[in-house]
């Protein structure tokens, strides 16, 4: 009987800013490492730098990531609505991701 491998999903940007997210979620930013990060992928930590520059660019998609899940205004919305749901989200959402 041939084994066949086992296919692993391309690395992607996207791949990798959610796999450090959950990292640094569960670990802190102070342990995020590109190696990590590469170890979490199973992949080898240079792979990564052909989807992201360096760490620094790492740190830069976290921030847009989490601000995305952020509720943005609605149009129309009157705005003390708008304020308060906004930072309610905002709360909600930085608690997720300490």
């Amino acid at each position: 009987m041939a084994h066949e491998p086992t296919r692993r999903k391309p690395l992607s940007p996207a791949r990798i800013f959610e796999a450090a997210l959950a990292l640094a979620d569960r670990e802190g930013l102070q342990r995020l490492s590109m190696r990590k990060i590469a170890e979490q992928l199973g992949v080898e930590a240079m792979s990564l730098y052909h989807y992201v520059a360096n760490k620094d660019a790492i740190l830069d998609g976290l921030v847009d990531a989490v601000f995305a899940e952020i509720d943005a205004p609605r149009p129309g919305e009157p705005w003390r609505e708008a304020i308060a749901r906004r930072c309610r989200s905002a709360r909600e959402v930085l608690l997720r991701h300490p």
